[in-house]
């Protein structure tokens, strides 16, 4: 594996940082959370979830403020650059993010962790 690769990687796109806070950071705290069956640690990945990532806004619930106001950023960010294939990519991947909190598929991937302890 070429090291110098890796240490080229460049947050340029409104993309990446979708996929790295939506879907690789998530994943790697779900690792964690299911490996090491942890209370804590699903709290943590749920918390992360519903507040972060969660583009959907909820005032009552104070869930998807910040979600919502970084994935309209990322947009508008992609928008002013006028890079509209980044805008395009984002887009669709603000949009699935939206559609598992829509369609309730959060609730089915918690399902394996545990919430409290025995």
């Amino acid at each position: 594996m070429n090291l110098k690769k890796i240490t080229d990687l460049k947050f340029d796109k409104g993309w990446k940082y979708l996929v790295y806070f939506d879907f690789l950071l998530p994943a790697l705290i779900y690792l964690i959370a299911w490996l090491t069956q942890a209370p804590f640690a699903a709290k943590i990945f749920h918390s992360y979830e519903m507040f972060i990532v969660n583009p959907i806004l909820d005032i009552k619930t104070m869930t998807g403020i910040i979600g919502f106001v970084y994935h309209l950023g990322i947009i508008g960010y992609t928008i002013k650059k006028r890079n509209y294939a980044d805008l395009a990519v984002s887009f669709v991947l603000t949009l699935l993010t939206a559609a598992m909190f829509i369609f309730e598929i959060n609730y089915l991937i918690l399902k394996p962790l545990r919430f409290a302890s025995f």
